[in-house]
């Protein structure tokens, strides 16, 4: 059936905008050869449309929701663009969660083939992650309008962010300031950098993903490409100095997360949490800010109060936008106060409330403004009654 004419609205729509493609490609094509290099292409293209459909699932309302999944060569884009007032931050975060999935499948999800290599594990992925407005095209079908594409300045600029990732030092996968900005408040740690964007602009302040804890990981141990994957992951936290990236420790004490929160057996959850923290102490100068925070974190939960806030000052001072930690902090300080009476922890816990509750609200749950406010009124009562 022959689709009706596009016709280009007057307003605009938000839009995330992810570019990813094969670092160096050229370099795989002149080793391996036209029909392996060509193989690889078609395994990748294939796993990133079927894995981007797990993250941004066809919508449910195609007049007010546009998800577009494309590959072409060594190259896949994801274009969403919705109408609705929706929290955007919720898809920038699940972007980098399906791009981590992805660079973790490419380097570990599949088993040496007949050549001894491993296909196509060994290519790097590079990444670039911009949300703006773009103009959009609607078609009548079905008796009602429905966004058929999205078009724009911004699409172009997302193509630049995703250029800038030749030069990264950690995972490659780059945020545009516009995108960055609306994490502050996940656990997730940036590295700031200026780049070049040929044709737009010289001096331009993007961020690469240091480091982070994702958790909403989409594992299916049923899948065989997830199940190799986790298997090279358990091995890998089990002997954590072969580990080759920067980018794997995140990678690795997220899937083992998402294992913990998946699975019912205790036996597993243990093994898995056992395994996160055999990583996150594997060297006395681990520097890795989610592996410290990990370890803040089991500090935590053995009420090792005064612990657990070295580590979260360690963090908060080397990675100060790191706005999750803070939020850490100030219930160290509390639980330090009501075991011992350090009345420095009690002013820091009061003021670094008041100071999320009245600066930085929008980070806050429902839940944590209440608690907060309890927070502050019985640090004031117990300051009142030192006196």
């Amino acid at each position: 059936m022959m689709e009706s004419h596009r016709e280009v609205k007057e307003k605009t729509i938000l839009a995330l905008l992810v570019f990813a493609d094969i670092i160096d490609s050229s370099s795989y094509s002149a080793v391996l050869g036209r029909v392996v290099y060509a193989r690889r292409l078609l395994e990748f293209q294939k796993l990133f449309e079927t894995l981007g459909q797990k993250y941004f699932p066809k919508p449910s309302d195609p007049t007010q929701e546009f998800c577009e999944i494309n590959t072409r060569g060594d190259e896949g884009t994801i274009f969403f663009a919705t109408c609705t007032e929706v929290n955007l931050s919720e898809f920038i975060f699940r972007a980098i969660e399906f791009l981590y999935h992805l660079k973790g499948l490419l380097r570990y999800g599949y088993a040496e083939d007949e050549n001894g290599t491993d296909s196509p594990r060994q290519m790097g992925l590079g990444a670039g992650i911009h949300v703006g407005n773009v103009a959009f095209a609607v078609a009548f079908e079905n008796n009602q309008s429905v966004i058929k594409q999205i078009e724009g300045f911004d699409i172009n600029y997302a193509k630049r962010v995703e250029s800038c990732s030749r030069i990264g030092k950690y995972s490659r996968i780059f945020l545009s300031k516009e995108a960055a900005k609306l994490l502050e408040d996940r656990p997730i740690v940036f590295s700031r950098t200026s780049a070049s964007m040929k044709g737009i602009e010289e001096n331009v302040e993007v961020y690469e993903v240091q480091s982070g804890l994702f958790n909403g990981l989409k594992i299916d141990t049923d899948n065989d490409s997830d199940e190799k994957m986790v298997e090279k992951i358990e091995e890998l936290a089990y002997q954590p100095i072969r580990i080759e990236k920067p980018w794997n420790k995140a990678l690795i004490i997220s899937v083992l997360d998402c294992l913990i929160k998946d699975t019912i057996v205790s036996d597993r959850k243990d093994e898995y949490h056992r395994l996160q923290l055999n990583l996150a102490w594997h060297s006395s100068i681990e520097d890795d800010p989610i592996l410290l925070y990990l370890r803040a974190r089991e500090f935590e939960t053995e009420g090792q109060y005064t612990q657990q806030l070295r580590y979260l000052k360690q963090i908060a001072q080397e990675y100060p936008d790191f706005v999750h930690v803070k939020k850490r902090m100030i219930k160290s300080c509390w639980a330090i106060t009501k075991k011992k009476s350090e009345r420095v922890e009690l002013i820091f816990a009061r003021d670094l409330a008041k100071e999320f509750l009245e600066k930085f609200p929008h980070f806050l749950s429902e839940e944590e403004k209440k608690d907060f406010h309890k927070l502050i009124k019985a640090a004031s009562k117990k300051a009142r009654s030192r006196k």
